[in-house]
């Protein structure tokens, strides 16, 4: 604990310590982003890689950034190839020969997708082939199509009635689902229309919120989007979500991270966002920090050393350069240490005070402290007189002055489990009042 630097204090050398040196050295932003990226890609989120790529690409276009942003597009190719194949085993064939040269784009050559666009094509052509037979075999079953038609108008009633609830939803699953009931109602056509504008109005508002990834616009999207039953509600959903924790990330509040919290209670950050509540010291908190550790120091600088013990468990892990301490050998300690002090001042320098916690409740708290000890001892002086030596008790007096970089470490009962400090400047000054 130095508390001092006297020869009998418990500060160690000037040059021992350096195992407490921090490394000032921080990542540059566009690396942090780039490894934030890949982490992301790793995860599988795709989405969120691409926003970071896109960043870090803006603050340096290297070409390892360049390399994995290639990386993250390949992925979203392989995700639209995937979406391109479910479209295709439902019959959505414009939707996935759409999707397919999308995959194209992104991918470059592309078997699978190209195999998609192929089979499209020849289902378009045995499609118009069909059609023709079918107009053939209209002119055949004319007559008997007559009276096929009191049947139909029995429908057209409830073909009309479904019409007029899909078009008042004015969705994507309202027009997919009247269709799957009327392919070929009188309606359908104005039906496929009203969906292929759904599908272009979902794809270019979306282009807009992801090129390049804007919060505002991904609301915009969600907002004209999301009762129209959108394709990538989902992903604005997820991304807006990555959006807000980055921002109660870097701002590291309690309000923030609360605000996260109830924005997002089913969010995918939800669980670090509440482990992160618990490690966040707060302005009162670390001012209690300083409040208690100053009164250690006066305690121990007015010799009040046994009250000093209820700052300790029964055994302290590491204090100063012991292993293993028991509150009687501290008790000790301090005595001995003492020895000698008439006087002393031990003050925190509070602007340099830090503290964090972790999700146990332990206090990490690195701070500096400036010390003033005074202390008094007794020496023989030899004196000579003619050919006779003698003796003379004279009393030295020392004022030891010390800054030093102190590492505490509190368990949750604000009990010291560690105390590591290192000198950083000392002096000492002697006088002679006699």
């Amino acid at each position: 604990m130095n508390i001092g630097d006297s020869p009998d204090s418990l500060v160690p050398p000037a040059g021992d310590g350096g195992d407490q040196h921090e490394s000032t050295h921080q990542p540059n932003p566009a690396q942090l982003l780039h490894n934030k990226a890949k982490a992301a890609l790793a995860l599988g989120e795709i989405y969120e890689a691409n926003i970071l790529i896109r960043k870090a690409l803006e603050l340096d276009a290297s070409d390892k950034n360049i390399e994995l942003a290639k990386e993250i597009k390949h992925q979203i190719g392989a995700k639209t190839l995937a979406k391109a194949q479910q479209y295709l085993e439902k019959g959505r064939r414009d939707d996935a020969y759409d999707e397919a040269k999308k995959a194209i784009h992104l991918m470059g050559e592309c078997e699978e997708a190209q195999d998609i666009i192929d089979q499209i094509d020849q289902k378009n052509h045995r499609s118009k082939t069909k059609g023709k037979s079918v107009w053939v075999l209209v002119v055949i079953l004319f007559i008997a199509g007559i009276v096929a038609m009191v049947a139909y108008y029995q429908s057209f009633s409830e073909e009309q009635a479904a019409w007029s609830e899909a078009n008042q939803e004015a969705s994507i699953p309202s027009y997919q689902h009247f269709l799957e009931k009327f392919p070929k109602g009188k309606y359908g056509a104005m039906a496929r229309e009203a969906l292929k504008a759904l599908y272009e109005k979902d794809e270019d508002l979306w282009n807009s919120a992801v090129n390049p990834p804007d919060k505002s616009n991904l609301g915009r999207y969600l907002l004209a989007m999301e009762a129209a039953g959108g394709m990538h509600i989902e992903d604005a959903k997820l991304m807006i979500d990555s959006f807000d924790f980055d921002i109660a990330l870097r701002a590291g509040s309690l309000e923030a991270l609360q605000g996260y919290i109830s924005a997002h209670p089913n969010g995918v950050y939800i669980k670090s966002a509440k482990n992160m509540l618990t490690t966040l010291v707060t302005p009162e908190e670390k001012s209690a920090l300083i409040t208690y550790l100053q009164d250690f120091y006066e305690l121990f600088a007015n010799g009040t050393h046994k009250e000093l013990l209820s700052y300790f468990d029964e055994t302290t892990p590491r204090f100063m350069d012991k292993t293993q301490i028991n509150k009687a050998d501290l008790y000790d300690l301090f005595q001995k240490n003492q020895e000698g002090v008439v006087e002393e001042e031990i003050t925190i320098d509070t602007a340099s005070f830090s503290v964090s916690k972790d999700s146990s409740g332990t206090y990490q708290c690195k701070y500096q402290l400036d010390s003033h000890r005074k202390a008094k001892k007794e020496i023989e002086v030899p004196k000579k007189k003619g050919k006779i030596r003698l003796f003379k008790t004279e009393t030295i007096v020392t004022h030891y002055y010390a800054n030093q970089s102190v590492s505490v470490t509190l368990n949750a009962d604000k009990k010291i489990e560690e105390y590591t400090v290192r000198v950083l400047s000392s002096r000492k000054e002697t006088e002679n009042p006699d």
